[in-house]
């Protein structure tokens, strides 16, 4: 019988029926596997917008208001900081215990802060590290100008 035949099979990821279909697609499927099909590819992107995000914020909510922002967590892999995402409250309690503040928003809200930026979703073995360009990437934006690590943004202001 095919795949698409026994429930609940898209792309290559069984659906589990669990909220945290976006946990499923990357624990399901070697980063590899999605950078090299360009349909799994899209798949993420489109998951990764649309799914809330949730990140650890560093302040209380009185404490962000006075400062008028957020302050989002990292953590330093191999020297770079990467601002914390997780795909649902559990895998954040899980990294982070349950106490912890954070802010929920869609991907799509979230990533364009980011450019320029590394972050890491759902840290840990199953996890994915984003670098700017990927980011840039999953937003659409230019990458290549020739010039290395340097991302095409609303506020780039050399010659294209």
């Amino acid at each position: 019988m095919p795949p698409w035949e026994q429930g609940g099979f898209f792309m290559g990821l069984k659906m589990t029926g669990k909220t945290d279909e976006l946990a499923d697609m990357i624990e399901g499927t070697p980063p590899k596997q999605i950078a090299g099909d360009p349909i799994l590819k899209q798949a993420f992107t489109v998951a990764l917008l649309a799914s809330d995000l949730f990140i650890p914020v560093e302040q209380t909510e009185d404490e962000q208001k006075q400062a008028g922002g957020v302050s989002l967590q990292a953590i330093e892999v191999e020297g770079t900081p990467h601002v914390l995402l997780f795909s649902s409250q559990e895998k954040l309690g899980a990294f982070a215990g349950t106490g912890t503040r954070f802010a929920r928003a869609a991907g799509a809200a979230v990533l364009p802060s980011l450019r320029g930026h590394h972050a890491i979703l759902n840290p840990g073995k199953s996890g994915r590290a984003l670098a700017p360009e990927d980011i840039a990437e999953i937003l659409g934006d230019k990458t290549d100008c020739g010039k290395e690590g340097h991302v095409h943004g609303p506020h780039c202001n050399h010659d294209h």
